[in-house]
C-alpha cells in the first residue's frame, strides 16, 4: 500500500509540474495596473490575429479605480509563488521516483525540509488563488475558471506531496526510534 501511496503522489507531483507551466503562462496574460497612468485608455486588440491568439487577451479595462484589481505586487508574488511550486514539484517528483525505482532512501532531514517547504507553498498558493479569484483579472469567465481551477489543483497536490513526506517522516521517525533500544 505505501507504493501505491508513493506512486500516486509522484504522479501527481508530476502533473502539478505541468500543471505548473500551465498556470503561469495564464498569469503571464494578465497586465497590472499602474494607478499613476491615465485611467480612461483605449485597448486596442488587433484584429488580423486569429481567433485562437484572442483568448484569455491581456486586456483589463478598469474604468472605476474603486474596483477590485492586482496590483504590479500581488502579481509579481503569484507568479514567483508558482515558480517556487513548480521548482518544488520537480524536487518530490524526482525524490519519490528515486525512493521506488532506484532504491534510494531519503533522510529524515529532506523529508523535513519538504514538508515545510510544501506546506509553506500550499498555503501561500490557497491565499494567492483566494485573492485570484474575487479579482477576475480577464473580461472572459472561462480565462478566470481556468486560472483558479488550475491554481487551486497545484495547491491540492502540494498538500498532497506534503502528506507523503509527512508519511515517510513518521515512518523514518518509528524505525530510530524501534532500533534505538535495541542498540543499548
Amino acid at each position: 500500500m505505501y507504493k501505491g501511496l508513493g506512486l500516486c503522489c509522484g504522479l501527481l507531483s508530476f502533473s502539478a509540474f505541468i500543471s505548473c507551466f500551465v498556470a503561469l503562462h495564464t498569469l503571464n496574460k494578465i497586465i497590472h495596473i499602474n494607478l499613476d497612468a491615465a485611467v480612461h485608455e483605449n485597448i486596442k486588440l488587433d484584429s488580423t490575429q486569429g481567433h485562437s491568439d484572442m483568448r484569455c487577451q491581456k486586456t483589463l479595462i478598469v474604468e472605476n479605480l474603486d474596483e477590485p484589481h492586482l496590483s504590479w505586487l500581488e502579481l509579481f508574488y503569484m507568479r514567483w509563488t508558482v515558480v517556487f511550486t513548480l521548482l518544488y514539484s520537480f524536487a518530490a517528483t524526482l525524490l519519490i521516483r528515486a525512493k521506488y525505482l532506484g532504491n534510494f532512501e531519503i533522510n529524515l532531514a529532506t523529508s523535513n525540509t519538504m514538508i515545510l517547504m510544501g506546506s509553506l507553498l500550499s498555503m501561500v498558493l490557497l491565499l494567492a488563488t483566494f485573492v485570484l479569484q474575487q479579482r477576475e483579472p480577464f473580461m472572459e469567465l472561462w480565462c478566470n475558471n481556468f486560472i483558479v481551477y488550475h491554481m487551486y489543483y497545484i495547491a491540492m497536490t502540494t498538500g498532497m506531496s506534503v502528506a507523503f513526506f509527512l508519511v515517510h517522516s513518521c515512518k523514518e521517525f518509528l524505525m530510530t526510534r524501534r532500533l534505538q533500544p535495541a542498540m543499548k
